[in-house]
């Protein structure tokens, strides 16, 4: 332990958790439409704990099957298209649960090269081959599915991605994905949590913008981040559901969800699904376009990553603007490759255009653009 103590803090990769202050103006978390704060999700919640108490009391086999449950994993199938859903009690639980359920040792799981980490600690628990191609070059993937049927034709294959990128921001180019998938008949595991709430006619997620729905196994998603609440969630055919049911080790023997998680998560659902939700989506655009307009950047979504290099850099950034009342963490590896260490602004509807420029004059300041 002392030994890598001392290793992260030269390589200036120590973190520790700080002290809150309710006067800064935090561009750091993925509450991108501002529901965990929205009156009526609040209530829901409440609502909740009035009738069930602040917990689940056990795993969701055990416990009762709360109607916030039933009626949350209805009301996500339909919003995604597919015919059934499962919750989790948490984002990072579902893929280390659905993968090992879906490929095993027989099998190769190819995964993104910087998915995220519980993407890349469900395909190792799964025991099946792990290989890594990137997410933005089809020839590369292409290669491997290409190897992977030649050394293992009888095995199963299952790609592992993200829709949007956490930490660099960017698209998927999904359909080239799909694509490759079916011709090589592998499954798609697509992570959705950036991009729910975000993309697609009701924030239903990158694959409805495209219309690429039904070609994708399973979907996940979080009910962290645009939906304001917490737990995480697959949806798939009722087939996939009942064995997940039946199969992925985090469900089935960890503490579900607090039912007034579920509460909370369907009223921002309903939110996001009406005129509502769009009114918030069209004021994050605009607060995307206003960061774009002072940044010269291009990237589509609310996670706008600001380069710094070297961790000493990042850090000190991310400390220089906290001085001036503004949060915006520094992100180094492990969490990126080394190299490319970077602050990590997170936009979102709540902010106000003044908050946006105020946020680029800083930066400017502090990292004036070539």
């Amino acid at each position: 332990m002392r030994s890598r103590h001392s290793a992260r803090q030269a390589s200036k990769t120590e973190r520790s958790l700080r002290d809150d202050s309710s006067d800064t103006l935090s561009f750091s978390n993925n509450d991108y439409l501002g529901l965990s704060q929205h009156p009526e999700v609040k209530q829901a919640a409440w609502q909740s704990i009035h009738a069930h108490g602040t917990g689940s009391q056990a795993a969701r086999l055990l416990a009762p099957n709360y109607p916030e449950y039933q009626r949350l994993e209805e009301a996500l199938a339909a919003w995604k298209s597919t015919e059934r859903s499962l919750l989790f009690a948490a984002g990072y639980l579902a893929p280390l649960g659905v993968i090992p359920s879906l490929a095993s040792s027989r099998d190769t799981v190819i995964i993104e090269r910087n998915a995220h980490a519980c993407l890349f600690d469900g395909a190792k628990l799964s025991n099946a081959k792990i290989r890594i191609f990137n997410r933005r070059d089809s020839q590369d993937l292409f290669q491997i599915l290409q190897l992977t049927r030649k050394l293992n034709p009888q095995g199963k294959i299952l790609i592992v991605t993200e829709s949007l990128h956490s930490m660099d921001g960017d698209r998927l180019p999904l359909k080239e994905i799909v694509d490759l998938k079916e011709e090589f008949s592998a499954w798609l595991l697509l992570d959705e949590a950036h991009a729910g709430g975000i993309f697609g006619p009701q924030g239903n997620g990158l694959a409805t913008e495209l219309g690429l729905t039904a070609r994708v196994e399973v979907q996940m998603g979080t009910l962290g981040k645009a939906l304001g609440s917490s737990g995480g969630f697959v949806a798939a055919s009722g087939e996939i559901i009942r064995h997940l049911v039946n199969e992925a080790r985090t469900f089935l023997f960890g503490t579900a969800l607090a039912p007034a998680q579920a509460a909370a998560a369907f009223r921002a659902l309903q939110i996001i699904q009406s005129q509502e939700g769009e009114e918030l989506r069209i004021k994050l655009r605009a607060n995307i376009e206003t960061f774009h307009s002072n940044r010269e950047t291009s990237l589509a979504g609310p996670i706008q990553p600001v380069p710094c290099h070297d961790n000493q850099t990042a850090v000190d950034m991310a400390h220089r603007l906290l001085e001036q009342g503004l949060h915006v963490p520094a992100i180094r590896p492990p969490t990126v490759p080394e190299g490319t260490a970077r602050l990590r602004v997170s936009l979102s509807a709540r902010h106000s255009p003044q908050d946006i420029t105020r946020l680029c004059s800083s930066l400017h300041e502090l990292l004036p653009l070539p």
